[in-house]
C-alpha cells in the first residue's frame, strides 16, 4: 500500500462497480480542493467485454463532456501527469468492487477463536467462504486434501495459535494445504494468507513458500482475549489486488495508472469514517453505509478506531451468490404498503438479479426495491452486532450514538424523492438520539478514502464543500411508553425571530421543514426518562441544527421499531410514515 503523501493539484478518482463505472474529477479552486464533476458508464467486467478498461474509458469520455476538461490524448490514453495547458490529471486513484467475490477456504484450530477471527477479517473485503477446516471437523487428511482441490479457491486463509502457542497443531493443519498446492497446476494454485502464530512464520515459509503465493501477516488472535485485524487487513488488501490482477481483465491496467494502489470501496469507506471520527465529537461514532449491487458495506469509527463489514450476500443484485436464498420473503413483505403475492415479489427480485442496472417500472417494483434495501441494512447490521458493541452500543438494533451517518447507493440517490431515501435509512438503521443523515449523492466517499492515502488534504477539503448532501437532522429519543404519550417537548427558535412550541407523542414520525441556508435552535426536554444523549434519561438541552433537504425529522416510533402483526394496520402505518416525510 502506498504510504507517502503526494502533492497534486488535480485528481481523477475511478470507482468501478458491478453495475456502473464512475470517473470523478477533483482540482484546486480558490486555493482549496473541490469536486468538479463525474462521468458514468456501464461497467464492462462481464460479457460481452470482460474488460474493466472499456467502462473506464467511456466514463472518462463522459467526464470530459461534463467538465470540458481534456483528459485523454490523441490515442485515447489518459494524460498523466497534467500538462501545462491544463489537460490531463496529476494523480489517479481507484476503487474496484466489480467481479465475483473471492472464493476462500479458511483453515484454523478452533471455530470460536481462530476461525471466528478469520471470518471477521474476510468480512472486511469481497469474499465468500466456501469451506472451513479445523481441528474438530473430523475430516481425514485425504478428505481435507480433496476438499481443497475440488473447491478451486482463490485464497486460503490460515489462522490459529496465540503468540508462541499451538505450533504443532498449526503445522498439522497446514499439511493438507501444502499437499493441495503441490498437486495443483502452478497457474491454479491459490494465494495463501497466513495470519496465525507469528513465531513459526519461518516454518510456515519453509513448508509453503515454494508451493504457491504465500503472504505472511501478523497474528489476528495474539491472545485468546484479543483480536487484532489491522495489520492483516493491509495484507488481505494486497492479496485481493494480486488475485484481481490475475483473474479480472483490465484490473492490472487500472491498478497501474493508480500507482499500484487500487483498493476496494470498503477499504476507502473505513478510511473516511476513521478520519471523520477523529475530527467530530469524540463521544459519538461515525457510520458509513453503502447499499450496492455487489454488497452492502457498513463502516464505523470512534475516536480514530474503526471497523468495516462487507456483505456480498446482502448486495441488491448478486446472482453469483444467489442471495434470494438469504432473503425472507415474509421479512420483505413486512415493509410493503400493500399486498403482493410471494410469487410476484420473487419475480421482481429475479429480474433485479438478472438485470442489476434496471430501474423500477411501477409503484410495486419501487416498493419492493425499497423494502429490499431495508432488509439489506438490517441483515448486515445483524452480522456486525459484536463489532458495533465495541463502539458504545447496546443490543442491536439499538445503535450507538452516531454523528453523522453517511449513506450511499443508487437505491438512495436515484429514489424518486428524498423522503423515500430517508425513510429507508430510518427503518433500516434505526438511529437513536440526535444525528444527521448525509447522502453521498455523487458516490465519491470511497474514492476520497482512496485519495486520503496519498493526499489527505484533498479528501478533507473536497468533502467540506457541498459534495455530500445534508439529507436530514434526526431526533430519535430512546425509551418506551404507551402510544400517544407525550415523550418530548421542544421550543423552536428560528433565525427570523419566529418561535414555536411543539409536543411529540410516542409512536409517531414528525417532520419540521428547514431549508438549506437556514438554521434552527431547539430547546429539547425529554419526558418519562427518555434519552436524547444529553447526559442521561430525562435530561434535555439546546441544539442548533442546520438546514437540509428534509429539515428535521423527529422519530418517536420507538427502538426497536414496533412489530405490527396485523397486515392492514401495518400497511396503513407505512403509508402514514411516507406521507409525513412528504408533508402530504
Amino acid at each position: 500500500m502506498p504510504v507517502s503523501f503526494v502533492k497534486a493539484d488535480s485528481l481523477l478518482a475511478l470507482d468501478i462497480g458491478t453495475v456502473n463505472t464512475r470517473a470523478s474529477l477533483f482540482d484546486v479552486v480558490d486555493a482549496r480542493y473541490r469536486y468538479l464533476g463525474s462521468g458514468e458508464a456501464p461497467s464492462t467486467a462481464n460479457a460481452p467485454y470482460h474488460d474493466l478498461s472499456e467502462g473506464v474509458h467511456r466514463a472518462i469520455e463522459r467526464l470530459q463532456q461534463t467538465t470540458g476538461r481534456v483528459l485523454l490524448d490523441e490515442d485515447a490514453k489518459l494524460i498523466v501527469p497534467a500538462r501545462q495547458d491544463g489537460s490531463g490529471v496529476d494523480l489517479v486513484v481507484s476503487t474496484v468492487s466489480a467481479g465475483a467475490p473471492l472464493k476462500v477456504i479458511v483453515v484454523g484450530l478452533l471455530t470460536d477463536i481462530s476461525l471466528e477471527s478469520a471470518s471477521n477479517l474476510l468480512s472486511t473485503t469481497y469474499a465468500h467462504i466456501l469451506e472451513q477446516i479445523h481441528l474438530g471437523d473430523r475430516r481425514t487428511l485425504q478428505d481435507r486434501l480433496n476438499l481443497i482441490l475440488q473447491a478451486n479457491a482463490d485464497l486460503i486463509v490460515v489462522a490459529g495459535g496465540t503468540e508462541g502457542g499451538a505450533e504443532r497443531a498449526v503445522m498439522q493443519m497446514l499439511e493438507a494445504v501444502g499437499l493441495a498446492c503441490l498437486l495443483s497446476h502452478e497457474e491454479r494454485r491459490p494465494y495463501i494468507l497466513y495470519v496465525g502464530n507469528s513465531t513459526i512464520q519461518d516454518q510456515v515459509k519453509n513448508a509453503l513458500g515454494s508451493l504457491g503465493n504465500l503472504v505472511l501477516s501478523s497474528n489476528i488472535r495474539p491472545t485468546l482475549e484479543i483480536e487484532n485485524l489491522e495489520g492483516a487487513k493491509l495484507d488481505l488488501m494486497s492479496a485481493y489486488r494480486q488475485i484481481r490482477n490475475t483473474h479480472l481483465p483490465g484490473f492490472y491496467e487500472v491498478d497501474q495508472i493508480s500507482n499500484g494502489g487500487a483498493i476496494t470501496p470498503a477499504f476507502g469507506w473505513e478510511r473516511v469514517v476513521r478520519m471523520l471520527s477523529k475530527a467530530y465529537d469524540q463521544r459519538k461514532g461515525v457510520m458509513g453505509v453503502d447499499i450496492g449491487a455487489a454488497a452492502t458495506i457498513i463502516a464505523a469509527g470512534l475516536g480514530g478506531n474503526s471497523t468495516v463489514g462487507v456483505f456480498p450476500q446482502f448486495g441488491l443484485a448478486n446472482p453469483t451468490l444467489r442471495n434470494l436464498e438469504q432473503i425472507s420473503i415474509t421479512d420483505l413483505s413486512y415493509w410493503l404498503p400493500f399486498d403482493l403475492s410471494p410469487k410476484d415479489i420473487t419475480n421482481v427480485l429475479l429480474t433485479k438479479q438478472t438485470y442489476p442496472a434496471s430501474l423500477p417500472m411501477n409503484e410495486e417494483e419501487l416498493a419492493i426495491e425499497l423494502a429490499l434495501g431495508r432488509l439489506m441494512l438490517q441483515y448486515s447490521l445483524r452480522e456486525m452486532r459484536k463489532r458495533l458493541k465495541d463502539f458504545g452500543g447496546g443490543e442491536l438494533p439499538i445503535l450507538p450514538p452516531l454523528e453523522p451517518i453517511i449513506a450511499a447507493g443508487s437505491i438512495l440517490t436515484r429514489a424518486p424523492c428524498w423522503s423515500q431515501a430517508a425513510l429507508l435509512l430510518l427503518d433500516g438503521l434505526q438511529p437513536t438520539r440526535i444525528t444527521t443523515l448525509v447522502l453521498d449523492q455523487h458516490h465519491i466517499v470511497a474514492s476520497l478514502g482512496a485519495a486520503a492515502a496519498v493526499n489527505p488534504v484533498l479528501a478533507v477539503q473536497a468533502m467540506d464543500f457541498g459534495t455530500l448532501l445534508n439529507l436530514a437532522s434526526v431526533i430519535a429519543p430512546l425509551g418506551q411508553a404507551r402510544p400517544g404519550t407525550v415523550v418530548l417537548k421542544a421550543k423552536l427558535a428560528y433565525e427570523d425571530g419566529r418561535q414555536e412550541k411543539i409536543e411529540f407523542r410516542y409512536g409517531s414520525l414528525y417532520r419540521i421543514p428547514l431549508p438549506f441556508g437556514q438554521s434552527l435552535q431547539m430547546h429539547l426536554q425529554p419526558l418519562h426518562g427518555f434519552d436524547l444523549g444529553m447526559g442521561g434519561g430525562g435530561i434535555g438541552g439546546k441544539v442548533r441544527l442546520a438546514g437540509s433537504a428534509l429539515g428535521v425529522i423527529v422519530d418517536t416510533r420507538g427502538r426497536p421499531l414496533p412489530r405490527i402483526r396485523d397486515a392492514r394496520r401495518r400497511q396503513e402505518w407505512l403509508r402514514k410514515n411516507i406521507a409525513v416525510l412528504e408533508n402530504r
